[in-house]
């Protein structure tokens, strides 16, 4: 439940598009780069956020980013771009970012289709740098709101929580697409595949979200309201009489003992293991420790980290998993020399990428 907060999208609410001189070019062009440092700057730090809290892996979504910006930088299409069409670097930005993803998106394979949310996500980014200002993005949103926007793209994603929102409605996004794999990660529920939502939801509307049935209801009466808040409360009495059975022992019908262990991969994730009563840690992935610095863990320094993760866990099973790095997953404190990934490259019938293999 919540009130309706519509973002706009900067690349749709920029400022009009302006000409510039012949004389204007290269201060342009050091505005832009200007701009894509300033970015990659920002995506180091959303990789390095979501490697603390969450999955590792899920970083490498800014890592490559962080390519893609580089690449984009090197192909003097801004340059080129500028001076053929003399107009201000926002303009110049939008105009090849959409030329890009127009061209990702015409793909059809359905992967590829996907970074063309990628280049969209990338482009508000620089935008927002050269233009100084956050009013289309969600700097102002109100805490609890439900998000309300046409696209949902990964820099929307990282910095909320579910105090800044208690729901996200999407007009379209795919099931694979990195925003909506954060926006998982993150519990908040979305509701996707809503045609014309824009057209539907104003900032302001109260909004009632079920995203067990992809149901949403615009202004609903009290009846509906009261209703749905005793749906709620149901589901937080059964939330509830689950934790506290998650805690006794897992007896299957015929009188065995099941141990349940969880997989850690995060610091935040401890707590959620010990919450949920689980008999101990049947595996520990430890790149977290090693991503998330600047410089190699000493030996101390890892032993202590590990302690202080595990801690909670002295007197029950744990399985640390010994570092697994190269290949698909490079170092960074590291100047590994980049490879495939060997299992991929073998044609090996165990050949996946998940952590078991």
């Amino acid at each position: 439940m919540g009130a309706a907060w519509v973002a706009g999208d900067i690349l749709e609410c920029s400022a009009q598009a302006l000409k510039i001189s012949s004389e204007q070019i290269e201060a342009e062009m050091e505005r832009i780069r200007s701009a894509f440092l300033e970015v990659r700057t920002e995506l180091e730090e959303s990789a390095r956020r979501i490697s603390e809290q969450f999955d590792p892996k899920l970083a490498e979504i800014f890592h490559a980013h962080q390519m893609m910006l580089d690449s984009f930088l090197s192909s003097r299409e801004f340059e080129t771009e500028l001076r053929n069409s003399l107009f201000t670097a926002a303009q110049v930005v939008k105009t090849v970012f959409r030329r890009w993803e127009q061209k990702f998106a015409a793909l059809e394979s359905e992967t590829f289709r996907v970074r063309a949310d990628d280049i969209l996500d990338l482009a508000r980014r620089v935008l927002r740098r050269l233009e100084g200002i956050d009013a289309y993005g969600l700097a102002a949103m109100p805490a609890a709101s439900v998000l309300v926007t046409q696209r949902l793209l990964p820099s929307d994603v990282v910095s909320l929580s579910r105090r800044d929102v208690t729901a996200i409605l999407v007009e379209s996004l795919g099931q694979g697409s990195h925003a909506a794999l954060l926006a998982r990660e993150k519990g908040i529920p979305v509701v996707a595949e809503l045609p014309d939502l824009l057209g539907q939801v104003r900032s302001g509307d109260d909004l009632l979200v079920d995203a067990f049935t992809a149901v949403v209801v615009i202004s609903p009466s009290e009846e509906s309201q009261r209703t749905f808040e005793q749906r709620i409360e149901s589901h937080r009495q059964s939330h509830s009489r689950s934790k506290g059975d998650c805690r006794a022992p897992a007896i299957t019908r015929d009188g065995h003992a099941v141990s349940v262990e969880a997989n850690l991969g995060a610091h935040d994730d401890i707590e959620l293991v010990v919450e949920n009563g689980a008999d101990g840690i049947g595996l520990f992935r430890i790149e977290q420790l090693y991503l998330a610095r600047e410089l190699l863990p000493s030996e101390d320094e890892l032993y202590d980290d590990l302690q202080a993760l595990v801690g909670p866990f002295s007197d029950r099973p744990v399985t640390i998993r010994l570092l697994d790095m190269g290949g698909d997953k490079p170092l960074p404190s590291l100047h590994m020399r980049p490879e495939p990934n060997p299992f991929q490259e073998s044609g090996h019938p165990d050949s996946r990428s998940d952590d078991c293999a």
